[in-house]
């Protein structure tokens, strides 16, 4: 019982670690399109697939986190 509440107090901060990543990633991606200035349509097509993959990965992530702590609650 003890351990169970110890594991159920990692979901918000698992979540919170996700969200944190995502948006460093996002920053990095910034950050890496403002070598593309001069061709401004190139960076923002490349800034809009990379920012969609960054996205549904974080989906992907939370599901598995809060999946994987589910079941160690099981």
């Amino acid at each position: 019982a003890i351990v169970k509440k110890q594991i159920s107090r990692l979901k918000e901060p698992s979540i919170k670690c996700i969200d944190l990543v995502v948006q460093e990633l996002t920053n990095v991606v910034r950050y890496c399109s403002d070598k593309m200035n001069r061709y401004p349509r190139l960076r923002e097509e490349t800034e809009r697939i990379i920012t969609t993959y960054i996205r549904e990965k974080e989906q992907r992530c939370k599901d598995q986190i809060l999946m994987l702590i589910d079941c160690e609650l099981a």
